[in-house]
Formats: C-alpha cells, sequence, structure tokens
C-alpha cells in the first residue's frame, strides 16, 4: 500500500510498518547468513556493549520476546557454537564471535545502507537521532509521564 504525502499515518502506526519493511530486510540477510534474530539481537548488543550482565542482556532480549529460558538457551547455543563465554553472570563475545559481529555488522550496514539511499541524508540522520535519544529513555519514566498526562 502505498501512501501519498497527503495522508499522515499516526507516529505509532508509522514505526511499526518501518520496522516490518527493516526487518523483513534485516531477516532475509540472516537468513543468508545462518543466523536467527534472537542471535543477532544478543551479538549486536555485546558488540556494542562489551561484556554485558546476563540479567542485562535478558532485559534487552525481552523486549523482542525472549523469557528467561529462552535467553538461557540462546546464550547456551552461542556458547557451543563458540560466539560468547557467558563468566560469573557475565556474558562477552570471544574473539570468533567478536569477528562474527564485525562480518554480520557489515552485511546489514551494506543493506541497510541500500535502503536508506532513496531518502535525504539528513532526514535519515533526524530520524535516526530520534530514535535513539527514545532508545535511551527510561520506559518507566516515559510510562510514569503518560499516565499522570491522563488524569484530570
Amino acid at each position: 500500500m502505498m501512501m501519498t504525502h497527503a495522508s499522515s499515518l499516526p507516529f505509532g502506526t508509522a514505526l511499526a510498518l518501518a520496522q516490518r519493511v527493516l526487518t523483513a530486510s534485516l531477516s532475509a540477510a540472516l537468513d543468508t547468513e545462518n543466523v536467527t534474530m534472537p542471535q543477532w539481537f544478543t551479538l549486536n548488543a555485546l558488540g556494542l556493549r562489551g561484556s554485558t550482565s546476563t540479567q542485562v542482556l535478558s532485559n534487552l532480549l525481552a523486549t523482542n520476546g525472549l523469557d528467561p529460558a529462552a535467553v538461557q538457551e540462546l546464550l547456551t547455543t552461542l556458547d557451543r557454537a563458540g560466539l560468547v563465554e557467558v563468566r560469573d553472570g557475565v556474558v562477552l563475545l570471544t574473539t570468533a564471535g567478536a569477528a562474527r559481529h564485525a562480518g554480520l555488522r557489515d552485511r546489514i550496514d551494506l543493506v541497510t545502507s541500500r535502503i536508506f539511499e532513496r531518502f535525504d541524508e539528513a532526514r535519515v540522520e533526524i530520524a535516526r537521532s530520534l530514535l535513539q535519544e527514545i532508545a535511551e529513555t527510561d520506559p518507566e519514566q516515559l510510562t510514569h509521564r503518560s499516565a499522570q498526562a491522563g488524569r484530570p
């Protein structure tokens, strides 16, 4: 469905539809690499953050629908593949994991750059910056403010 510039989607709807388009491209790229979406999210979180506690990683992956048992199974799979190491409740990339993350990141960067080259670079940066700011905001703080705004 092609939207005209005259129609304006609500922010949440536009975000959900954009996520669907981007996720499909990401999924296709990961499929060619025999990597699942949760595996990529884990490798990428560790690649961006460095060593991360199992609890923090579990909380991050919960936003993608993984419960603690699924996170444990995922970490066991990645550990057996030699991509991560779990020590004393902390997860870190192994040398092989860091190399795998770098290769996947480069592949995904190529895919996303092809998508975003269709749009004005300044607008893409504004959207990225806004989404990063939202992502770095404490969800409880936003929820509390939203609930307070609805009160008389």
